[in-house]
């Protein structure tokens, strides 16, 4: 077919079908390519359809990672179970002793007891002087339970609730002090990195501070959220004062 012959018949299928239709009528005479749907979350296969028809499976595309599809978290300087029931049944053996409800204060004084012998058990034998001195202070407090002695069994309960979380108040101590050095040396980066552990720490012996004295529980919390603020605006003053307050309360709250 010479070219003359080929215009006049592009220019008919033009003048009859329009340019739409022609391209319909090109697409309709064309085999079709298998289609595969592809579901894009989670895929870890790549199909490639070529055009000689044969699916192609890459296997080399690169893989979710699973530790970002799911959320995790890491707790550090995890707080034994047996050690955390220890500090509970001191608060409750407190709060019964106040109430003088010996009848309840005697209960929980049982699995008060009971607990050291696990926690012997989850420690594996370490702390042996924390653990000696931590029965000598259950001792007293049985003492003042059957004694029903109202304020020697307060002060006692507290005692061995202390004991059980002198580690979170070590921990917030080493919090307070590392953020003040970063602060001190103008590093806020790092000042903030230290104070993001302070949450984890605090939240393993708030309440029992939180029942021993409101008002030290409530400077521990506003203080916090000062130097939080102070270290986001990277005000030097605010945040060593805050660091001040937050010390010296832990400080004392720490001691019984």
């Amino acid at each position: 077919m010479n070219n003359s012959t080929k215009i006049i018949i592009i220019g008919s299928l033009l003048s009859t079908l329009g340019i739409a239709g022609l391209a319909k009528a090109i697409s309709t005479n064309q085999p079709q390519l298998p289609i595969a749907i592809i579901p894009q979350h989670h895929s870890s296969i790549q199909v490639i359809i070529s055009k000689d028809k044969d699916v192609k499976i890459d296997e080399n595309r690169e893989q979710p990672d699973a530790a970002n599809d799911a959320d995790t978290e890491v707790n550090d300087d995890k707080v034994p179970t047996s050690l955390s029931q220890v500090g509970e049944y001191g608060e409750s053996i407190y709060d019964m002793a106040k109430a003088n409800d010996w009848t309840k204060a005697t209960a929980n004084l049982t699995s008060l007891e009971n607990a050291p012998k696990s926690l012997r058990t989850e420690i594996k034998g370490e702390n042996k002087t924390e653990l000696v001195q931590l029965d000598a202070k259950i001792v007293a407090l049985k003492g003042a339970v059957t004694a029903k002695n109202r304020i020697s069994a307060m002060r006692d309960a507290n005692q061995v609730t202390t004991g059980a979380t002198q580690g979170g108040f070590d921990a917030l101590i080493s919090v307070v002090s590392n953020t003040k050095t970063a602060v001190e040396s103008g590093n806020f980066d790092k000042a903030q990195q230290e104070f993001d552990k302070f949450e984890n720490a605090w939240v393993k012996v708030e309440d029992g501070v939180k029942t021993k004295s409101s008002k030290t529980y409530n400077a521990i919390e506003n203080a916090a959220t000062q130097v939080k603020g102070a270290l986001k605006a990277k005000d030097k003053a605010k945040a060593l004062e805050g660091l001040q307050t937050l010390n010296s309360n832990i400080a004392t709250v720490s001691k019984g």
